[in-house]
């Protein structure tokens, strides 16, 4: 059975986890320069913030894993991924007042201007609109 199928969802897909998986390491990273400085908010938020976010692009990862390995449940985790992600960067975790009228939002997913969770998503629809055709 040869299935004749573009890739450009997988790569995508790709693409973007990638990225997002940059943006959480380089959260946790940065963690020990935001300290240094003496911030009074709580120290584990940045932690809950970056986990999450290394979370949904391992699952993406493994939804762009599967897709390569001829299996059509990574495009639906991958979907799931990109959709989750996006989800978790508008909800709230934590509220600081950090003075002169300025109140900072911790958020419980980071991301790098959604252009990684919209490269995760478009890979998806593009994967489920690109199926190729199976032929015996």
């Amino acid at each position: 059975m040869v299935e004749k199928n573009f890739r450009v969802g997988a790569i995508l897909g790709l693409i973007g986890s990638v990225i997002l998986l940059i943006v959480g390491l380089a959260g946790i990273a940065l963690l020990r320069a935001v300290y240094m400085g003496g911030s009074s908010y709580p120290y584990f938020l940045n932690y809950i913030s970056s986990g999450t976010t290394i979370a949904w692009s391992a699952i993406g990862l493994y939804g762009v894993v599967k897709m390569y390995k001829e299996d059509d449940i990574g495009k639906k985790i991958l979907l799931i991924a990109a959709v989750g992600g996006i989800l978790a960067t508008f909800i709230p975790i934590y509220f600081y007042d950090a003075g002169y009228g300025y109140i900072q939002t911790f958020y419980l997913s980071g991301t790098f201007v959604y252009i990684d969770l919209v490269l995760m998503l478009v890979g998806a629809i593009l994967s489920f609109a690109l199926a190729g055709k199976r032929e015996m």
